[in-house]
């Protein structure tokens, strides 16, 4: 069953309880790549009904209404498939290479293209992921203040931040003041991370000078670290502000919060 949000917004309906939800409480999401559900508890009937946002597309001439994915989560979950996949594939690289003298070539080389797919994918994505967390993060009408090289303050409004801002400093500049968090430069994790940038950022806007050691490079294990550093990124700031709405439900703390309103007639219209 659909509903409209009267801000023009499709809804369905996934769930429903009996009275008002407590903390901890499960509140089954079929898939962790959907976004959090919006919870309404309403006081008339003591029910709580969770919503998620609709998409509406057609394939060929069919119309199909689909949940709609958290971006951060989606692109977190091509990383990790495609990571899973290299890591396997790597080992068949070098279980390949001491049997034919350390050289692939010919039909064996297969293997060690497929493995260069993989992790690229793996890197472009799970960048992706924390670039999407930090543009969803940015309030609409947030301004950035930064002083460029002659020592003029430039104000950034968030298209502008979004285009021009790089990740890194979003992260370590723009989302701690804007979340009311430290910054996470002293992580252990941060100098990974800034390798994770790094490669992305050659594999994106690759340089004939540099692509021999880019590719050599993504065959190290070390890429393994500047991944998993993408995720414990987005675990610093979403520890700090579990109920918040718009980060994905794949991690422990996340938590889904309720509004109770006297009249859940008075937000929804019933689609018939």
């Amino acid at each position: 069953m659909s509903f409209n949000l009267k801000l023009n917004e499709q809804m369905v309906c996934v769930h429903t309880i009996k009275g008002e939800r407590e903390d901890g409480e499960n509140i089954p999401v079929p898939d962790m790549r959907a976004n959090k559900p919006t919870g309404v508890h309403d006081q008339e009937s003591n029910q709580t009904a969770f919503f998620q946002k609709l998409i509406n597309a057609k394939i060929d001439q069919v119309e199909v209404g689909v949940a709609a994915p958290n971006e951060i989560a989606l692109s977190l979950s091509i990383s990790t498939k495609a990571k899973k996949n290299a890591n396997i594939l790597r080992d068949s690289i070098k279980k390949r290479a001491k049997n034919a003298d350390h050289s692939l070539f010919d039909t064996d080389v297969k293997s060690a293209y497929d493995f260069l797919e993989e992790i690229q994918k793996s890197i472009v994505f799970g960048y992706k992921a924390v670039e999407s967390f930090c543009n969803a993060s940015i309030p609409d009408d947030y301004v950035y203040e930064k002083s460029n090289s002659k020592g003029i303050i430039e104000l950034y409004g968030k298209p502008q931040i979004e285009r021009w801002i790089n990740t890194s400093e979003k992260v370590s500049s723009i989302l701690p003041c804007i979340l009311n968090v430290e910054s996470p430069t002293r992580e252990k994790f941060w100098s990974d991370f800034k390798n994770l940038e790094r490669l992305r950022n050659d594999i994106i806007h690759s340089k004939s000078s540099s692509s021999s050691s880019v590719l050599s490079e993504l065959f190290s294990e070390k890429v393994n670290a500047y991944l998993l550093s993408g995720v414990k990124l987005l675990e610093f700031f979403i520890t700090k502000d579990p109920y918040n709405q718009i980060f994905p439900l794949g991690f422990g703390v996340s938590q889904i919060k309720v509004m109770s309103v006297p009249d859940a007639g008075e937000i929804f219209a019933k689609v018939e």
